[in-house]
């Protein structure tokens, strides 16, 4: 009888922790979604699904944040949490440290709070990101191959335009593009990343500066949509930026952000944009969402020391290996475009 007594007790704590756990979840109605700058087409979609995802499948309602592109507004929307009355928050922050008081003050509220792309400090909110790392990695491997079977002879030098001093960057695109070269070909010369955060004009001059030095130079990483316009610009003003029939000739290009402007030169035989990174905004919302859902639910934990890193699938848009078929309809389902 006591061992009965025991297994009913076991039972019913257990009941209890389930029905815990699912008042948590219950509880979470209200949801602040941070993205960095909705003008870009890839937030705008990614706030889209986010609303109608967490409606259908939770029940909670999403309220989107734009950062404007400036850090300091990023930081300003943390305040509206607590002073807005969310229950949740997945953020997108340029400045972490600025950010991190913000978050504390939430978490002290019983805020459930989560982050996209970056970690914020040592608070030690979960973090999702896109598995960028594969997708830059093959891109790299993919343009040596093809340079290399159109001109065996030339050797490679390579160059990165994007955010050299930001962790989460170097990670996911700097570093495994260039590994995915070198495995490849591991004496082709790598010049490094170089700083075109401030956009499109600054990425034009960049290679206007750097091809009339280095006119070698034949693997491209444009690390953001919005700097490959910059970066096309560029090599058309110096007279480049062409493939042959579907053969480099002077360089080759890859790009992040893959969207309905890179979808035409891509898929191009004649121009030297030939792989994208997609990230894919739909299943990035869902995956947002349901990180809160399962920090409210007790499956992660709120915080953990280093923040725990959860991640999402991106896709390897490529002229080689990507129909072109395949990819409108890809961009169809993730953009509606």
């Amino acid at each position: 009888m006591k061992g009965n007594r025991l297994i009913a007790m076991f039972f019913a704590s257990s009941l209890m922790a389930v029905a815990s756990t699912s008042a948590l979840a219950a509880d979470v109605k209200r949801i602040a979604f941070f993205v960095s700058d909705l003008s870009n087409v890839f937030h705008q979609s990614q706030a889209a699904e986010a609303e109608r995802y967490a409606k259908e499948k939770y029940g909670a309602e999403v309220v989107v944040l734009d950062g404007r592109a400036n850090s300091a507004v990023m930081t300003q929307n943390i305040d509206q949490v607590v002073a807005g009355g969310f229950d949740a928050a997945t953020l997108h922050i340029w400045d972490a440290e600025a950010a991190t008081p913000g978050v504390n003050d939430a978490l002290s509220e019983g805020i459930v709070m989560t982050s996209f792309f970056s970690p914020i400090t040592d608070t030690g909110i979960p973090v999702a990101r896109s598995d960028e790392a594969g997708v830059s990695f093959e891109m790299g491997k993919q343009m040596a191959l093809a340079w290399k079977e159109a001109h065996p002879d030339k050797p490679i030098v390579m160059v990165q335009l994007g955010w050299p001093n930001h962790t989460e960057v170097n990670s996911g695109r700097t570093v495994p593009f260039v590994d995915g070269v070198l495995s490849v070909d591991p004496k082709a010369e790598n010049l490094g990343c170089l700083d075109a955060s401030a956009g499109q004009e600054a990425a034009k001059q960049i290679i206007v500066d750097l091809l009339t030095q280095r006119p070698e130079v034949n693997l491209i990483y444009s690390e953001a949509s919005n700097v490959t316009v910059g970066t096309m610009a560029g090599l058309s003003q110096i007279g480049r930026g062409t493939f042959s029939d579907g053969k480099p000739t002077t360089e080759i290009v890859a790009s992040a952000d893959f969207d309905s402007v890179e979808f035409e030169r891509v898929y191009d035989p004649n121009s030297s944009l030939k792989v994208s990174m997609g990230l894919p905004p739909v299943e990035t919302a869902q995956g947002r969402i349901d990180l809160i859902m399962d920090v409210a639910n007790g499956k992660v934990e709120p915080k953990s020391d280093p923040a725990k890193e959860f991640f999402y699938k991106a896709y390897t848009i490529s002229y080689w290996t990507m129909r072109k078929e395949e990819a409108a309809q890809w961009l169809d389902a993730q953009f509606g475009s």
